[in-house]
């Protein structure tokens, strides 16, 4: 017997719903609720706040108990609710796909290395800022004498040296340090001409270089880790008889995995991601035992086209990205009747689906990435027999094509996370007017303007 409903009401299921179910009408209300979707309603903040923590409370199986039992008091969460906004963006499958791929430290990364290199531009601009000051105050002390002679101080002036004495407390750490070591003004010269060259200065470079080793070490085990959980992932099978029976209870197993995954936000795209590697690499492995290796050859090769062409996607999506931004910034610098209210949402929601597509193309790429390492470290193990190499191989296969098979209902066709939508929406904007400057573009090659044929004589 459950004493409150309010959250299966809030969500608009019965106290009897599933876990899939529970994820189905979250999923849905997120959509229809979000604040970005509903702008000048006053009351969808509140209403998103409310679908965010009662779905909170019953997709944890423990809060959920509790919450039946003993109402909305006895069902918080250990560390208080997550803000909603923050809960909803667990972009690219939050934590269901960790012992897939692991955790995405694609942000991670970009931020660290920012962090690195932006701050020598921030010492940069403070050091222009001292010069400045500096300036003022030498400025200042030359006028001193002459404005003495051609007038009687009052004596309530500031003292000048003020100026000077905030200059030098505001000098960058290195110039401080540089001058606490005793390092001549030549050298100071010197180590600026290296650092101009370089474009970051050694201190910097040796931090990246210490950050690289370390996110090279990060990437090592977790590619260890997610091997060791693919090998008995698939296990369950390659150790078995591998009989009809067995095959169908172990494809089944995934198809019910899928299910719960797909749910996921941008669950489908990872899923079929995953699925596409673990095909390329199972098919190529199988295809080298044939044939003397020349099909395996062939099929590395083909790999190496695949992966060209999403590096080159994956650069293309963020320049255009940037373009967006840059080209919104500069609407808004310029402002104007025609820059609206509603048309910087429009763009504000355009910058976003592309940030989004951006993101997304860089995570499909690591993703990949890895588990391209974790294939070939499954696979490629000389420690075990080829036999058994081959059978994970079949494995991968079948994980891969249920995988690279999953689709939505046609009852949830269309029903994607905001975030998936965002960028689907974006991105059918980009096609579009992809194809109307292509048209415009064929269009002004058949009927080419007068003057292209000179202008007529009077």
């Amino acid at each position: 017997m459950v004493v409150d409903t309010t959250y299966y009401d809030i969500l608009g299921v019965p106290p009897t719903a599933t876990e899939l179910e529970i994820k189905k009408a979250y999923r849905k209300l997120a959509i229809t609720t979000h604040p970005d979707k509903n702008p000048g309603d006053e009351t969808a903040h509140a209403r998103f706040q409310a679908i965010g923590e009662a779905y909170q409370v019953l997709s944890n199986e423990e809060l959920r108990k509790q919450y039946d039992k003993y109402g909305k008091d006895q069902a918080v969460p250990g560390g208080g609710f997550e803000d909603p906004a923050a809960f909803f963006s667990m972009i690219f499958g939050g934590d269901a796909f960790g012992d897939y791929i692991g955790e995405i430290s694609l942000m991670k990364d970009l931020t660290a290395t920012m962090d690195i290199t932006m701050q020598q531009t921030e010492e940069d601009e403070l050091a222009e800022s001292t010069e400045e000051k500096l300036k003022i105050h030498e400025d200042g002390t030359a006028q001193g004498p002459a404005s003495e002679k051609s007038g009687v101080s009052s004596g309530t002036s500031t003292p000048r040296r003020y100026l000077g004495q905030q200059a030098i407390m505001d000098k960058p750490d290195e110039e401080a340090r540089m001058e606490a070591a005793g390092v001549t003004q030549e050298e100071k010269e010197l180590r600026k001409k290296e650092k101009k060259k370089g474009g970051l200065t050694k201190e910097q470079q040796d931090r990246l270089a210490a950050y690289e080793q370390e996110r090279r070490k990060a990437r090592e085990e977790r590619v260890e880790t997610l091997s060791r959980k693919l090998i008995d992932r698939i296990s369950v099978w390659t150790e078995t008889d591998k009989s009809p029976e067995v095959t169908h209870a172990f494809e089944e197993k995934i198809r019910l995995e899928v299910e719960n995954l797909r749910m996921e936000s941008f669950g489908l795209e990872i899923l079929h991601a995953i699925g596409a590697t673990y095909l390329q690499k199972a098919t190529s492995f199988l295809k080298s035992q044939k044939f003397l290796g020349i099909s395996g050859f062939f099929s590395r090769l083909k790999d190496k086209g695949m992966l060209a062409k999403e590096t080159w996607t994956t650069i293309s999506t963020a320049i255009d990205a940037q373009m967006t931004m840059e080209e919104m910034a500069k609407l808004e610098e310029k402002g104007g009747a025609d820059w609206t209210d509603e048309k910087k949402a429009e763009y504000e929601k355009k910058v976003t689906g592309k940030i989004l597509a951006a993101a997304w193309r860089g995570s499909k790429f690591e993703i990949q990435s890895v588990l391209r390492d974790v294939c070939d470290k499954v696979l490629g193990d000389k420690s075990i027999k080829l036999e058994k190499r081959i059978e994970r191989a079949h494995a991968l296969v079948i994980i891969g094509t249920i995988f690279q098979n999953a689709e939505r209902d046609p009852d949830e066709e269309g029903d994607y996370m905001a975030f998936e939508q965002l960028m689907y929406e974006a991105a059918a904007k980009k096609t579009k007017d992809d194809k109307k400057k292509k048209k415009e573009d064929r269009k002004s090659k058949h009927n080419p303007s007068p003057s292209a044929h000179g202008t007529p004589a009077s």
